[in-house]
């Protein structure tokens, strides 16, 4: 996909914001829509517009960015949903992330920061996040991706896996979840918070700990789980799922 096929919407009541940031994203080529409140982008999209990514400001008169955002995620569970903010309550937040928004960015804007993410949005290479304690086991792992086509980015702690989340985006996270010291529930949690929407699959050697983390709040959120050791071909399965839809 070339930038020329790239078509954003971008969502603010400040018009000088939008008017600044339709004309730096259409000197890259991009194709922009841009509407001044978040009645005017649900309306636009409900005419069935074709649109790659939406950039929307979370505060805004009449409906917020995360009000719109819900109805977006109804209507267009699919498309991505970048939302920006200068100031806003945690509460705001916590429910644009619950919601699924893909970025929540601080105002003012990098723009080189925003260029990265939109490229990794609308056409992210197949990146996999492995985290797990036993090098040698993360190592093995990493290889398999490899081979397979995949970028294998590797974290050997919770705090080196969320970096890495937050810095190069992945599509899916695959977590032990005997990692060190830290429970699943907490490792889940700490994933989540810096990326709502990415794919995670949890492994163990353990059945028992694998069955009684699928009852918990981590196992619902996990997209699968493996029983660890698994056959290659039961992971490569399932992040072709992941990425392939």
């Amino acid at each position: 996909m070339t930038n020329s096929q790239r078509r954003i919407l971008i969502v603010d009541d400040e018009v000088l914001m939008v008017r600044t940031l339709s004309d730096i994203l259409r000197m890259r080529g991009w194709d922009v829509t841009g509407v001044h409140a978040g009645e005017e982008a649900i309306e636009y999209l409900r005419t069935g517009a074709d649109v790659d990514v939406v950039l929307m400001d979370v505060r805004m008169s009449g409906m917020t960015g995360v009000d719109a955002l819900r109805v977006i995620r109804e209507e267009r569970p699919g498309l991505p949903v970048m939302l920006m903010t200068a100031y806003s309550t945690n509460e705001l937040l916590e429910e644009a992330e619950r919601q699924g928004a893909v970025r929540i960015l601080s105002k003012p804007l990098a723009i080189g920061g925003l260029f990265e993410m939109l490229e990794t949005i609308t056409d992210p290479p197949r990146r996999v996040l492995v985290v797990d304690d036993n090098v040698a086991y993360l190592s093995t792992l990493a290889e398999i991706l490899k081979t397979h086509g995949y970028v294998a980015l590797r974290a050997d702690t919770l705090s080196a896996a969320l970096s890495l989340l937050a810095e190069k985006m992945p599509g899916v996270v695959l977590l032990d979840m005997r990692l060190d010291t830290v429970d699943p529930e907490t490792s889940v949690l700490a994933i989540r918070r810096v990326d709502p929407s990415v794919a995670l699959i949890l492994y163990s050697g353990s059945e028992a700990a694998l069955r009684e983390t699928q009852e918990t709040a981590a196992g619902r959120a996990a997209f699968a789980t493996l029983k660890k050791p698994f056959a290659p071909e039961s992971l490569l399965s399932l992040l072709e799922e992941v990425f392939n839809g």
